[in-house]
């Protein structure tokens, strides 16, 4: 009987789905995430793996799990993982592409408007009682349609965010590491520099992968080409921005305002100095987290299992290119 281990409470459906397929399914129940200790410990007679964002699964990891065939993904960024030693392993990666794209860019559009509209900070005056008189000049805040909207990454979710931005009349710019054919399907202008993209734009909007070139990719020097005027929105991941350079930045005005629904770490402590800033708006990491998309991830994650176990790939897999025909797979 295959063991899997799923590294953070799921929904009953799912669970469910792994247990009629024979296996023998363990759900790690803690509040929080395991330590990389105790995912060593849990992972030492397991064929499966369902895991999340929070776990790291390192060479150390998969080398103490001699009967891992498959990880599946909880996501479609994956960079928890190294691919590298599945890849020397013959452990087939899946994630969960595509099924988030559209939440995931709902929750960034709604971050930009909030941000705009400022109906982030505003009701909470009212709460204190701090409305007085009509104030032609107060609580002013700023306009959506027929602004500039900078797509750093114009993946599926980038896509859709130039979608959402289409229907406020917005100018849509975008740098991607290739031009994209479909631009104009999105009614995007590709720019050949990421320079020129934080220039001109009066939001720019974060959903490129995490690798080692994009790591702090927002900083001092970025920050200093954006408008004043402007706002950063990312829903990618924390470390593509780096943070002391993005509070001094909205600190010192250098730009307008940022909201954030990735962080480093995750969760960010309560005493950060970006949680001090009326100008930063931070989430806690839940961009994809509707009740419809996230079970649709669930159950990738279950096909993504089950296909690993049975010794075939997995639908939604990876890295099949690099592991092609080992043999430890039995494919």
């Amino acid at each position: 009987m295959p063991k899997i281990l799923v590294t953070r409470r799921t929904f009953p459906e799912s669970a469910a789905a792994l247990r009629a397929s024979g296996a023998e399914v363990v759900v790690w129940e803690d509040a929080d995430s395991p330590t990389k200790e105790g995912l060593i410990a849990a992972v030492c007679d397991i064929d499966g793996l369902y895991a999340h964002i929070t776990n790291q699964v390192d060479a150390e990891v998969m080398e103490a799990a001699p009967n891992l065939k498959v990880i599946a993904e909880f996501g479609v960024g994956y960079d928890n993982i190294d691919i590298n030693a599945a890849n020397e392993r013959g452990i087939a990666v899946g994630n969960t592409p595509d099924v988030l794209s559209e939440s995931t860019a709902d929750e960034a559009f709604a971050l930009l408007t909030a941000m705009a509209r400022r109906t982030y900070d505003l009701p909470a005056m009212v709460k204190r009682g701090e409305w007085g008189d009509f104030d032609p000049l107060g609580y002013l805040a700023t306009d959506i349609h027929h602004k500039t909207l900078g797509i750093v990454g114009m993946g599926n979710i980038g896509s859709e965010m130039a979608k959402r931005a289409a229907g406020f009349n917005m100018e849509v710019l975008y740098f991607n590491r290739n031009r994209r054919e479909r631009e104009k399907e999105f009614g995007a202008t590709y720019v050949d520099s990421l320079d020129e993209l934080l220039e001109r734009s009066d939001y720019v909007s974060l959903h490129n992968p995490l690798t080692p070139e994009t790591t702090n990719m927002m900083s001092t020097d970025q920050f200093k080409l954006m408008k004043k005027s402007a706002i950063l929105i990312n829903t990618t991941r924390g470390p593509v921005v780096d943070q002391e350079a993005l509070y001094e930045a909205l600190k010192s005005g250098e730009i307008a305002g940022a909201a954030l629904d990735v962080t480093v770490p995750e969760p960010i402590p309560a005493d950060h100095p970006l949680l001090t800033l009326d100008n930063c708006l931070i989430m806690p990491h839940v961009a994809s987290a509707t009740g419809d998309t996230r079970m649709k991830m669930a159950m990738m994650c279950v096909e993504n299992v089950l296909a690993g176990l049975a010794g075939d790939w997995p639908p939604y897999c990876v890295n099949q290119a690099a592991i092609a025909g080992n043999a430890r797979l039995n494919r």
